[in-house]
């Protein structure tokens, strides 16, 4: 019998004491997200196709346009996009949670999922868990092959860039979950996330440096929200003069983002 069977058998979870409340919860958040990386790890196709483009954007802009274009600043090319390739990544797996959420939901595993006398927001909550974890792992794997392009990040910058790739899984999970909740057919959900991502990707400043572009195209930029993402790991990883924003603007507006778009979710999903 699993946890979410056993909570099923409680009565009544208002009525429980608010540490066991606490316990149900966290148990239900474990839960979710073991189910969400058991089932990654037996269909991984999502992370082999991301695995796919991220070789595309290191082959082609990383290895294929580095000798043409040089160095940025004092760093080379590869060195100066490998924050953004990797925050394109978080982005991408993040946001692929909703989809995720929204298969669950309409074969009905969600219904089943909330029985259980636990809160309803630990249910993405637990989709965020995992997507975490997942993205976690494949960052520090990218960020250990940094030498590779050029980029020599000490052990503290390595774990810094880290946190703030989890934090950033948090944001776009969030975003995807949002999506999830607003939009109930797949179909569209789908749709919405393919306009959603290309030029989330492509007006991020990933592959380029985002100071020198016209003002209207600035303006799109900063409307990003990947942007703050890309801005905050290459200040981390390459070093802040790199950075076109303050670090301080990127934590806020990342964080600010992640509060929205969890609100979004309870409200749309309720108690």
């Amino acid at each position: 019998m699993t946890m979410l069977d056993e909570s099923a058998a409680t009565p009544n979870y208002a009525e429980l004491p608010p540490e066991r409340r606490m316990v149900g919860s966290v148990r239900a958040v474990a839960v979710i997200a073991g189910r969400d990386l058991q089932r990654q790890i037996r269909r991984p196709g999502l992370l082999i196709s991301n695995a796919v483009q991220l070789l595309f954007f290191i082959a082609i802009y990383a290895v294929g346009f580095d000798a043409m274009v040089g160095a940025v600043g004092s760093v080379s090319f590869s060195a100066y996009i490998l924050p953004g390739i990797i925050a394109i990544q978080v982005a991408t797996i993040g946001i692929s949670a909703g989809l995720a959420y929204a298969w669950d939901r309409e074969f009905g595993v969600l219904r089943e999922m909330t029985v259980a006398p636990v809160p309803r927001m630990c249910l993405p909550a637990g989709k965020v868990v995992s997507t975490g974890i997942i993205i976690g792992v494949q960052s520090l794997v990218l960020l250990l092959c940094a030498p590779v392009f050029g980029l020599s990040p000490t052990l503290a910058q390595t774990a810094l860039a880290a946190c703030v790739y989890l934090g950033g899984s948090a944001v776009f999970s969030l975003l995807g979950l949002f999506l999830a909740t607003m939009l109930n057919q797949i179909q569209t959900l789908q749709a919405c996330v393919q306009l959603t991502m290309m030029p989330m990707l492509f007006l991020s400043g990933s592959v380029f440096r985002p100071d020198g572009v016209p003002a209207w195209l600035a303006a799109l930029i900063h409307l990003n929200p990947l942007t703050y993402l890309v801005d905050l790991s290459r200040q981390v990883l390459v070093g802040s003069g790199q950075g076109v924003l303050p670090i301080g603007i990127d934590l806020a507006v990342l964080v600010a983002l992640a509060l929205v778009f969890a609100l979004g979710i309870r409200l749309a999903i309720g108690r």
